[in-house]
């Protein structure tokens, strides 16, 4: 593919640097259209680089010519257009200043090896957007090319193969030698594991038991199971498993795994299929309450991350990249050079975490710990593979993020801040507490095969917390912050699960999303007691019944239809003394569409059990209750099927501190 006069005159290893923006925002769809601002109104936004095409007719013509590099240009500047055409993606002042679509190359802001394509907004200077990102593109060679010496970017490739092996273990070698906070010492091993042998040792693995006092590396593997529980291991065939595997009758993801530990030097892998024994209810109880200790004191994660089964093997069939074949010369070495497309929002919308929200692993439940826990993670995700570890973040094609806070992923990770307290100090319970609430509201996005894994999924990172909290752990919840953990809320109608798996006054009894369980109130309900009775010998798995005795204000609720806080035809609920006006609530498994479940209510006996009063700027005088009905033939004993906020007024003219009942919540 050709390129035209004006790319051929691009000095790509001499382009200027573009001052970083003051103000960045994302826009359209998945943040495709990045804006930059700037507070100071003599940055020259009419020069914002090496100039390129004046206009878009201009690009066009080039591309039409033939050019490879305006080709791509012109497809971003059609993609902006379409983008900005849609008013719902845009800001108005946006819409009403088009880019001007003249182009300009810099240098890319994140100091990595590329080039960004910018344009000046139309829009009058300060206004708020000066200039809009068209491009970023990212150089790639070959590991054969003389100036892989100079870049470290390698195209995605489809195929896991000996030089791709290689690179990857060069990242993990370089973090435990030259990162003070990865390095990783031999630490004690699993209970099983398989014995990969050497880099070329065949077609044999072996299931081996390496005993408690042994100590060395392993690797561990993440992954979908799929529904495939083919070469299992069980009771009955661990010996002849012991004897030696062969890598055929394995699936491909982890017949990957093993080439990639031993490309790594690490004799051992650990994968739960084959190191559990999946017959033994008592072992993979005990197993899977130490995934804790398992994935924390590992090597390395070798994360499946874009397989929906194990069949499918550690590195996808990518989507083809739009790059471009360009001749570049630096350090007396000369070659060319891949310039791959990559998004947008890649150099400018900042993540304190690697999100791979769409990413079949990154549905399954078992796996939030899986990757919490690992201190170091391989990702193959379904555009390039990743390495995570406690200072940076590297990708395949050269991308390095090293502006993270040391202590981790800060956002999506919570744990990883307890792994750190030893540096930065004691934290507060309460903020250890609400962080492991917004850890449970992002666990609940996730899928479980087994509707019963809900409490054992997350039971390793309940237990680290529990280290912290000293406090005992009910049913997902904190013994000594009861009432603020009962005040969790379903995103959107939750569905019931047939099987008894949780008290109804847990998250874990519904399937569905919660919001973060830990706000700003001050109780009104106090506890008198309660009671889990855990399944097994797992103080954070399967729990089999569990109560709370709890003196709060109770009311009687009837229903009504209104016109209030709540959409028109949705449920609405009123206390017989409260006046006219209903209550703002949200059942937890029934549909809040009048029209849907009115038959329903009918028959229920409902009430308000307000647990707290909110006490958070602007929202004072508000309350957050439960809706509970009998959960038997005893009126005391209740069970949550909701939840609503109302003010004083709405419960009547009693006060709400000092009318009290005591029940018993199941």
């Amino acid at each position: 593919m050709t390129l035209c006069g004006l790319c051929q005159g691009i000095p790509l290893e001499d382009l200027p640097t573009f001052p970083r923006p003051d103000n960045i925002i994302a826009l359209g769809p998945r943040q495709s259209i990045i804006a930059l601002g700037y507070n100071d109104h003599r940055s020259s936004r009419d020069a914002p680089g090496f100039p390129h095409h004046p206009n878009i007719d201009s690009l066009r013509r080039a591309s039409a010519a033939g050019c490879g590099l305006c080709h791509i240009l012109e497809d971003q500047v059609n993609r902006m257009i379409l983008a900005m055409e849609e008013p719902q993606n845009m800001p108005s002042e946006l819409v009403a200043r088009h880019p001007r679509f003249d182009l300009w190359f810099a240098r890319r802001f994140n100091g990595g090896d590329g080039f960004v394509v910018l344009t000046p907004s139309s829009a009058p200077r300060g206004s708020g957007y000066d200039v809009l990102v068209v491009a970023v593109m990212v150089f790639c060679c070959d590991e054969a090319d003389p100036l892989a010496t100079v870049f470290r970017g390698r195209p995605p490739k489809n195929t896991l193969d000996t030089a791709a092996c290689h690179r990857f273990a060069g990242w993990i070698t370089d973090c435990n030698n030259q990162h003070r906070s990865c390095a990783m010492p031999p630490g004690p091993l699993p209970t099983r594991l398989i014995d990969v042998g050497l880099e070329g040792s065949g077609d044999l693995v072996k299931l081996v038991e390496p005993g408690e006092e042994t100590r060395g590396h392993y690797v561990t593997l993440s992954y979908c199971w799929g529904g495939d529980r083919t070469s299992a291991t069980t009771r009955l065939n661990a010996a002849s498993k012991k004897e030696g595997i062969l890598l055929q009758d394995l699936p491909q993801t982890f017949q990957d795994a093993i080439v990639m530990t031993r490309a790594l030097h690490v004799k051992y892998l650990w994968i739960d299929r084959l190191c559990i024994y999946q017959d033994d209810s008592q072992d993979w109880e005990r197993e899977s309450a130490n995934m804790g200790s398992i994935y924390g004191n590992a090597y390395l994660c070798l994360s499946a991350t874009s397989a929906a089964n194990s069949r499918e093997g550690l590195v996808p069939s990518r989507k083809t990249r739009s790059s471009v074949s360009l001749p570049h010369a630096s350090n007396n070495c000369q070659g060319y050079i891949e310039a791959c497309l990559l998004p947008t929002s890649s150099d400018f919308v900042k993540r304190n975490s690697l999100e791979l929200n769409e990413e079949p692993l990154s549905r399954r439940a078992w796996a939030f710990q899986e990757r919490l826990f690992s201190r170091r993670s391989l990702l193959f995700a379904s555009d390039k593979v990743y390495f995570v570890c406690a200072t940076h973040i590297i990708s395949e094609d050269g991308i390095e993020l090293t502006d993270r806070p040391e202590a981790g992923y800060t956002n999506e990770y919570p744990y990883r801040l307890i792994a750190n307290q030893s540096k930065c100090g004691p934290v507060p319970h309460e903020i250890t507490r609400a962080r492991w609430y917004r850890l449970v509201a992002l666990y609940s996005r996730r899928c479980l095969t087994f509707p019963s894994d809900k409490l054992p999924a997350i039971s390793g990172i309940a237990r680290e917390y529990g280290k912290v909290l000293g406090s005992a752990y009910v049913a997902g919840l904190w013994g000594n912050s009861l009432v603020e953990g009962l005040t969790w809320q379903p995103l959107g109608r939750c569905r019931a699960v047939h099987e008894y798996r949780a008290p109804s006054w847990s998250w874990a009894s519904v399937d569905g999303m919660v919001d973060e369980l830990y706000r700003e109130i001050r109780p009104i309900a106090s506890v008198l007691d309660l009671n889990v009775d855990v399944d097994g010998d797992n103080p954070y798995g399967r729990v089999k019944s569990g109560w709370i005795r709890i003196e709060a204000p109770l009311f009687p609720l009837f229903l009504v239809d209104y016109e209030g806080l709540v959409a028109k035809g949705s449920t609405g609920l009123q206390t017989i003394d409260g006046g006219d006006e209903g209550f703002y609530l949200m059942f937890d498994t029934i549909s809040n569409q009048l029209h849907i479940s009115r038959d329903l209510i009918k028959t229920m006996r409902l009430f308000s059990l307000v647990l707290a009063e909110y006490v958070g700027i602007g929202i004072k005088g508000w309350y957050f209750s439960l809706i509970v009905t009998p959960a038997g033939d005893d009126p005391k004993t209740l069970k949550r099927v909701g939840w609503h906020i109302g003010a004083q007024s709405q419960f009547g003219p009693r006060d709400i501190h000092t009318t009290k009942s005591i029940i018993t919540l199941v």
